[in-house]
C-alpha cells in the first residue's frame, strides 16, 4: 500500500465535501457560479434530512372526498397539508390542503423531477381501477415567469426563466396481485394486507434465527423498490425519492373501498441492520403504525350499523399488542356483550385499572409482537398449540365512573383495553389508588 493512501490525523478529507462559491470583491460571476451555490445549500439541507430519517413528519393525511368524486365522476381524495422527508433527505412540503383526482388530466411532460435526480419517476398509474395502490408524494420542479434580460436577442431567449419552483407531486402505484396474494373478498383482507406491509420482522418468529435474520423492513413496500437498473424502467416502482402516504383499495372500475394510512405511513426514522434494530427507533415507529392502523380501522367499523357482528377473528388476522375498542355498556356487569369482540379467543374477564396506567401500557407495547387471532392451523384444520395466546382485558375506572354518574349530561362511550398476555398484568389493586366498587382482587400467581 502506498503511504499516501493512509490518512493523517487532522488531514482534511475533501471527498464528499460541500463546495460553495467563495465570493470576493472583483470576482467575475456567472449563472453557473450561483447554481453551484444553490446546490451547496441543497446538499447541506439534504444531509440534515438524512439525519432525521425518512417518513412523514406531520400532516399529509388522506381522506376520501365523496362530494367531489360525484361531481367529477372520478375518485377524488383530500390530502392535508404536511411535511415528509424521503430517503435522499429531501423535504417534501404541501403547504395547503389539496384535492387530488386519481386520474391523469394534465400533460405529463409539463412537470419535471427535481435536479434531474428523478428521471426514474416515470409512468405511474393514470387512473385507478380495481386493485391495491400506494399513493406517494415525490419531489418535482417547474418553472415560473420570465426574467428581464440585457444583451440577449428577445426573439431567441430560452434561458430567461424567472424562478425554478421546488415542488411536490403525487403518484399512484399499483401493487400487482402476486406480491400480496390475498383473497380480496374476505373481511380480514385489509388487516392482512397491512401486516404484509409491516413485514415479518415484527413477528416473534423473526427471533428464531436471530443471528441469521434478515433486516427488518416494510416487506410489501420493499417489493416495489427497484433492485437493479433494468427495474428502474418499470412504471410501478417505488423510488427512494418518494414517501408512501396511504394504501388504497378499489373495486370495480373506481370504487374506493378503503384508505389505510398507517399500513404504509411511517414516522421519521432510519432503517438499520438486525441487531441495531433491537435498540433503535425504527421498530418503535413501526409499533406506532401498528397501533394507529388498528385504531383507525376499528373506528371506521364502529360507525357501521352491523358493528355488533364484528369480531377479532372475522376482521383481524392480527391485533396490535395493545388496543382500544368501543363496547356496549352493561349494567348487570356480565360483560357478555362487551367481550363479544374476542369470541373464540382466550382472555381474562375485564378488570378495572386507573387511567394513569393507560399511556405507559401503550408505550411499552410498541416493541411487542402482534397478537395472532387464529387458533386453527389452515393446513391441518386442527387447533395449533402454538397459537391462541391469552389476552388481558381492562376497563378504565374513570370512564366507568363518568358513565355511572352522568345523570342528565351525555355519558362518554364505554371502551375496553386489550393487551397481549406477554405484557405484564397491570390490574392488581393498589392501596390508596383504587376506588370502592371500581377495583378488583389481585390475580392469583
Amino acid at each position: 500500500m502506498n503511504k499516501t493512501d493512509i490518512l493523517q490525523l487532522q488531514e482534511p478529507i475533501t471527498d464528499g465535501g460541500i463546495r460553495s462559491v467563495n465570493f470576493f470583491n472583483g470576482r467575475l460571476l456567472t449563472g453557473k457560479d450561483f447554481s453551484r451555490e444553490q446546490n451547496a445549500r441543497r446538499e447541506a439541507d439534504w444531509r440534515m434530512g438524512l439525519a432525521l430519517g425518512d417518513g412523514v413528519s406531520f400532516g399529509l393525511q388522506i381522506e376520501a372526498n365523496e362530494q367531489r368524486s360525484k361531481e367529477t365522476q372520478l375518485p377524488v381524495v383530500t390530502i392535508k397539508k404536511g411535511l415528509a422527508f424521503n430517503r435522499e433527505g429531501q423535504a417534501l412540503r404541501l403547504t395547503n390542503d389539496s384535492q387530488l383526482a386519481l386520474a391523469q388530466s394534465f400533460e405529463a411532460g409539463s412537470v419535471d423531477c427535481l435536479f434531474k435526480n428523478c428521471e426514474k419517476l416515470i409512468g405511474g398509474t393514470y387512473i385507478a381501477g380495481a386493485g391495491v395502490y400506494v399513493l406517494t408524494i415525490a419531489p418535482a420542479e417547474t418553472s415560473e415567469g420570465r426574467a428581464a434580460t440585457n444583451g440577449l436577442d428577445p426573439s431567441n431567449v430560452r434561458c430567461n426563466t424567472d424562478a425554478m419552483v421546488e415542488a411536490v407531486q403525487f403518484r399512484l402505484l399499483k401493487i400487482n396481485r402476486p406480491l400480496y396474494n390475498l383473497d380480496e373478498s374476505i373481511s380480514s383482507f385489509r388487516n392482512e394486507l397491512a401486516y404484509r406491509c409491516f413485514g415479518a420482522g415484527i413477528q416473534a418468529d423473526w427471533f428464531e434465527n436471530l443471528l441469521g435474520a434478515a433486516p427488518r423492513r416494510d416487506d410489501l413496500l420493499e417489493a416495489l423498490r427497484p433492485t437493479d437498473l433494468l427495474e428502474t424502467l418499470r412504471k410501478n416502482i417505488l423510488s427512494p425519492l418518494e414517501v408512501p402516504l396511504g394504501l388504497l383499495f378499489f373495486t370495480g372500475s373506481a370504487k374506493l373501498e378503503f384508505i389505510d394510512l398507517w399500513a404504509v405511513r411511517r414516522p421519521l426514522s432510519r432503517t438499520s441492520e438486525p441487531f441495531a434494530s433491537l435498540v433503535d427507533e425504527r421498530r418503535l415507529a413501526v409499533g406506532q403504525a401498528i397501533f394507529q392502523q388498528f385504531q383507525a380501522q376499528i373506528a371506521e367499523l364502529s360507525v357501521k350499523a352491523d358493528f355488533a357482528t364484528v369480531s377479532a377473528q372475522t376482521h383481524f388476522r392480527y391485533l396490535p399488542p395493545v388496543g382500544i375498542i368501543p363496547v356496549a355498556e352493561e349494567t348487570d356487569l356480565s360483560d357478555a356483550q362487551a367481550t363479544k369482540f374476542f369470541t373464540g379467543m382466550t382472555y381474562r374477564s375485564p378488570v378495572f385499572i386507573n387511567a394513569a396506567r393507560i399511556e405507559s401500557l401503550i408505550r411499552e407495547s410498541l416493541s411487542y409482537p402482534p397478537i395472532d387471532t387464529q387458533t386453527i392451523d389452515p393446513k391441518t384444520n386442527e387447533k395449533d398449540p402454538r397459537k391462541g395466546e391469552m389476552l388481558w382485558l381492562y376497563r378504565v375506572r374513570e370512564n366507568r365512573m363518568a358513565i355511572d354518574f352522568a345523570g342528565s349530561t351525555p355519558a362518554p362511550r364505554s371502551y375496553l383495553i386489550f393487551a397481549s398476555g406477554h405484557l405484564p398484568y397491570i390490574g392488581d389493586a393498589q392501596f390508596s389508588l383504587a376506588h370502592y366498587n371500581y377495583s378488583n382482587y389481585a390475580q392469583a400467581r
